[in-house]
């Protein structure tokens, strides 16, 4: 049976091309990288060089066995940098998951500053909804995940409000009422609404605020994108009430906002698994994650 020896003086034979200079990278003598080679030749049951006077060739097995080993060295090589990354920053990597409000543009804006100071760090960001962000946390497959409404039965996954702040109504930069400062329900009769998807909290919320009112609206959309909603109503298509917060990711399209009476608070919750290990890599990102959500909500309250 071969061993990592012989399988290291072959592959330090061929990407050296001679016995002897394998010798000076291994630190042995020409002799023992010989003897290894024969050894491992008679191991595998396969002629890896041709021999002739001061030279070895590669054969054509040589050549298909050194492809796999450079593969499982690559893949060696690829553990001790995680081994690395581990020892310096826990894992190495960060997994976040994102609704689409935040995974549009407070999520990006926060990855950028949080990459400043740690550009060797794996960042793999995934989208969802609430309900499927938590369960990707709870079950480990993301690090830390942030979504806009969490069951009252989830108590799987330790929460912090991130950030909590009014939606405003949404509307093309030509609608009529675009000259009004602040809108409420009585406004939107008979508009065209484009409307988060059911069964969403949120959703719930704003249509009870407009049965209360009495307010008719036309809702033929939905949809549980808000980059969508965006879009649509910058066709033209109708208006919304969105979160604030994505007003700069859209800030090209042919839309305006108004602040809307009553309040409906928009939150973004940030979750980790609950009772794992505390992870280093996980705490300095969501400190930076607080950061920047802080000052975009700030900015915009003084608006």
């Amino acid at each position: 049976m071969m061993n990592l020896s012989q399988v290291e003086a072959f592959r330090a034979v061929v990407l050296s091309g001679s016995t002897t200079a394998a010798a000076r990278v291994l630190h042995t003598s020409q002799p023992n990288v010989s003897r290894l080679i024969s050894q491992l030749e008679k191991a595998i049951g396969l002629l890896l060089f041709e021999r002739s006077p001061g030279k070895l060739t590669l054969t054509e097995e040589g050549h298909t066995f050194f492809t796999e080993v450079q593969r499982s060295f690559l893949g060696l090589e690829r553990l001790d940098e995680t081994a690395d990354k581990i020892r310096r920053f826990g894992t190495g990597e960060l997994r976040i998951a994102a609704v689409s409000t935040i995974a549009f543009g407070l999520l990006p804006r926060a990855i950028k500053r949080f990459a400043q100071d740690h550009p060797e760090v794996g960042i793999s960001i995934h989208m969802g909804h609430s309900s499927v962000i938590s369960q990707w946390v709870d079950s480990h497959f993301c690090d830390l995940g942030i979504v806009s409404q969490l069951s009252r039965q989830d108590i799987s996954t330790e929460r912090d409000v991130l950030y909590r702040i009014d939606g405003v109504c949404l509307m093309p930069e030509n609608h009529r009422l675009a000259q009004k400062k602040r809108l409420t329900p009585i406004d939107l009769e008979g508009e065209t609404f484009i409307s988060s998807a059911k069964p969403d909290e949120l959703r719930k919320t704003v249509d009870r605020i407009f049965d209360e009112a009495g307010v008719k609206r036309i809702i033929n959309i939905e949809t549980s994108y808000s980059s969508i909603i965006w879009s649509l109503v910058g066709l033209g298509m109708g208006v919304s009430i969105v979160n604030p917060l994505a007003v700069q990711d859209y800030r090209s399209a042919p839309v305006v906002t108004r602040p809307f009476d009553p309040a409906l608070p928009y939150e973004g919750i940030l979750i980790i698994p609950k009772g794992r290990p505390a992870n280093r890599l996980v705490a300095k990102f969501s400190e930076v994650l607080r950061m920047v959500a802080r000052e975009e909500c700030e900015a915009l309250r003084g608006k």
